[in-house]
């Protein structure tokens, strides 16, 4: 843990030294508006919901997109926020904070990686957390360009890097999530079938 602090500091520093000597973000803007996310997907139908103010003020999000979807009794909620660029105070926020913030305690995660048929691999993390007696099975995800990220520390890296080579550090965060009703194994079946008909669409919307 020391060393890897230790690495993500120098990152971050290097990062920081260098954005005072050249200002050099893009803002790349999204290539469709999250609102015209099909209500629709095969067999799944969808509500939106809309973030307070002060959610939105905290978040600091270009663009969202917050739905359940539902099919028969099965259940999967829909959170993509993106950011066209990120600086301070406008960055990608961790489930890893944001839950246990609102009451949510954390029961176990794991990484793990997706198979879409006609997709690349997605790299995710899976967690379980519990708020007094319900449980919910999360799936998440960082997507910047074309690469899919587990955790923070990877993403401040690719942030440096899609800055240094391409003048741009737009990030998606999504993330899905399912009621534990029967058992673990069932939440995560339903948000993997899901995925089968989400996953396809989100190329006509994130910039690669």
């Amino acid at each position: 843990m020391g060393k890897r602090l230790l690495l993500v500091g120098l990152i971050v520093l290097g990062f920081a030294i260098y954005v005072q000597a050249r200002p050099f973000h893009d803002r790349v803007p999204i290539k469709q508006d999250l609102a015209g996310f099909p209500l629709q997907l095969e067999e799944w139908r969808a509500a939106d919901y809309a973030l307070s103010d002060s959610v939105l003020e905290q978040l600091r999000v270009t663009n969202y997109l917050m739905r359940d979807y539902r099919r028969d009794a099965d259940a999967v909620n829909v959170y993509i926020g993106y950011y066209e660029t990120q600086r301070e105070g406008a960055q990608i926020h961790s489930p890893r904070h944001c839950l246990p913030g609102s009451g949510w305690v954390p029961a176990g995660s794991s990484k793990r990686t997706i198979e879409v048929e006609g997709e690349r691999p997605i790299h995710v993390m899976q967690a379980v957390y519990q708020k007094d007696t319900a449980r919910e099975v999360f799936v998440y995800w960082y997507q910047m360009k074309d690469a899919t990220i587990t955790n923070e520390y990877l993403l401040k890296a690719q942030m440096v890097l899609n800055s240094l080579k391409y003048r741009r550090n737009d990030a998606a965060f999504i993330r899905l999530s399912a009621p534990v009703r029967n058992n673990v194994e069932d939440a995560v079946a339903t948000i993997e079938a899901f995925m089968d008909d989400f996953v396809p669409l989100l190329s006509a919307y994130l910039p690669e």
